[in-house]
C-alpha cells in the first residue's frame, strides 16, 4: 500500500507540534499498524492556515488522490487537514470517490470505517467552532483597542509613521499605545489623489505620478494596483460629516465624532469598523468619496465585459487558481478554463462547459440583469471547480437568493 503523510503548521516555528514531529509520529503509526514495507509520500505545508485549502502541498495531495496514487492519507490531527467543516467534508467525499482512506492518529479516526467517518464529521464541527471562537475573541479585543483610535501595528500607510505614546493603565501602571503621525511623504498621497481625480483612470494616474519621479515607500515606481490600495484606504479620508454619512449608509460602524482627523480601518476585508484617529488626512471626505465612485465605475466596466456570468470568480480546486471564460472557435459557446492550465503551470483541471455552468449558478441567484447577476456571483457565492464539477456555497444570507 501507499500512504500519503500530510503535515501542516500555521506558523513557522520550532515550538509545539512541528511538521518534523508530526511526520515522525505518522511514520511510526504506519509501521506499527501496517508493517514496514509500505510506500510513503510526504506532503508538508509549514506557515499555512487551515481556514482554507489554498496550500501548495495540500493541492498536490488532492491531485495525487485524483490520480489514485494513494491508498490512505495519514495526518497527526484532524485540524491539520482543515478547520472548515465544508472544506473537510468536500475533502472526505472526494477521498471516498477515489477509494482513499483518511487516518488521524491523535483522534484515532479512520474514514475507511463507518464509525470513524461519522466521528470525523463531528470532530470537524468542533474544530471549526474552536477556530471561529478564537477569531471572535481576537476581533472583540481589537475593536476595544479601536475605540481609542490607536494603530494596531503592521506596515504604516504612505505618508505616516507609528509613534508610541505613554498612558496610565487602569491598574496604575505606565503603558504605551501607538498612533499614526503624518510625515512629509503625505504630500505624495495628496498628489496621487489629485492625479486620479483629474484623470479618472488608474493607469494614467500612475503614469503621471511616475513621470514626476514620485516613488513608493520601497523606492519603486507606482503601479495601478498600488495606487488603488492608497485611493481606497480610509486612512487618507477626513472624518468629516460627509464621510460619516457615506460610511453609515453602507452599514460601517464608526467610533468617534466628526473631526479634522483621518480614519483608521480595522478588519478591512470583512466586518469593517472605523475609528477616528489622531492623524491629519490627505483629502476631504467629498474628494475621497468621489475617488471611490470612480474606482467602482472602473471595476463595473471590467465586470460587464463578456457574457460569461462567473469569469474569474470560479476557484480551481486543483491549484487554487482562477478559472476564466474562453470562447470556443466558430462561435460555439465558451468554456471556463483554469488560468494556470492555460499558462502551462502544471494544472490539469478539467474545463467547465460555460453555458451549463452558468445555468447551474443561476439556480442560486435571482434572474436579474446580467450585471447584477455578475455582481451577486462575486459578492454572495463561493464557487469551486473540482474534477469537472462545481460546488456552490452561499457566502452570506441574502434576500436575493432563490
Amino acid at each position: 500500500m501507499v500512504f500519503g503523510i500530510y503535515c501542516r503548521k500555521s506558523v513557522l516555528t520550532d515550538k509545539g507540534e512541528s511538521v518534523e514531529n508530526q511526520l515522525e509520529m505518522c511514520r511510526e503509526y504506519i509501521i506499527n499498524k501496517f508493517g514496514d514495507g509500505n510506500g510513503i509520500i510526504v506532503y508538508e505545508d509549514e506557515g499555512y492556515s487551515g481556514k482554507n485549502t489554498v496550500r501548495p502541498q495540500f493541492l498536490r495531495l488532492r491531485e495525487d488522490i485524483r490520480l489514485r496514487k494513494l491508498d490512505f492519507v495519514v495526518c497527526y490531527r484532524l485540524d491539520r487537514i482543515s478547520r472548515s467543516v465544508s472544506d473537510f467534508s468536500a475533502m472526505v467525499e472526494m477521498m471516498n470517490r477515489y477509494k482513499t482512506g483518511l487516518i488521524c492518529i491523535k483522534e484515532e479516526f479512520d474514514t475507511s470505517k463507518p464509525m470513524g467517518k461519522a466521528m470525523m464529521y463531528i470532530a470537524s464541527v468542533f474544530s471549526q467552532l474552536e477556530r471561529e471562537t478564537i477569531a471572535e475573541r481576537v476581533r472583540d479585543n481589537m475593536l476595544m483597542l479601536a475605540k481609542d483610535g490607536r494603530w494596531l501595528g503592521g506596515n504604516t500607510p504612505l505618508g505616516y509613521s507609528s509613534v508610541r505614546e505613554p498612558y496610565d493603565g487602569a491598574d496604575g501602571r505606565r503603558k504605551y499605545l501607538c498612533r499614526l503621525k503624518e510625515t512629509e511623504e503625505l504630500e505624495k498621497a495628496k498628489l496621487i489623489y489629485s492625479a486620479y481625480l483629474n484623470y479618472g483612470n488608474l493607469s494614467k494616474a500612475a503614469e503621471k505620478i511616475n513621470k514626476q519621479g514620485i516613488k513608493t515607500q520601497t523606492g519603486r515606481e507606482f503601479t495601478a494596483s498600488a495606487l488603488k490600495d492608497i485611493l481606497s484606504n480610509p486612512v487618507y479620508c477626513r472624518a468629516d460629516g460627509e464621510a460619516f454619512r457615506y460610511f453609515e449608509n453602507r452599514g460601517i460602524p464608526i467610533w468617534g465624532e466628526p473631526s479634522q482627523y483621518g480614519f483608521i480601518a480595522y478588519n478591512k476585508k470583512e466586518d469593517m469598523v472605523l475609528a477616528v484617529g489622531c492623524h491629519l488626512p490627505a483629502v476631504e471626505g467629498k474628494a475621497w468619496i468621489e475617488a471611490q465612485k470612480l474606482l467602482e465605475k472602473g471595476e463595473n466596466v471590467s465586470l460587464m465585459r463578456g457574457e460569461a456570468l462567473a469569469s474569474g470568480a470560479i476557484i480551481c480546486a486543483s491549484c487554487g487558481g482562477r478559472m476564466y471564460a474562453v470562447k470556443r472557435s466558430g462561435n460555439r459557446g465558451f468554456d471556463y478554463i483554469c488560468a494556470n492550465k492555460r499558462r502551462h503551470r502544471g494544472c490539469s483541471a478539467k474545463n467547465l462547459n460555460g453555458i451549463k455552468t452558468d445555468d447551474e449558478i443561476k439556480k442560486y441567484i435571482v434572474n436579474a440583469d446580467l450585471f447584477d447577476m455578475k455582481r451577486k456571483v462575486r459578492e454572495d457565492l463561493k464557487i469551486t471547480a473540482d474534477d469537472g464539477r462545481i460546488t456552490i456555497e452561499k457566502q452570506r444570507q441574502n434576500d436575493d437568493f432563490v
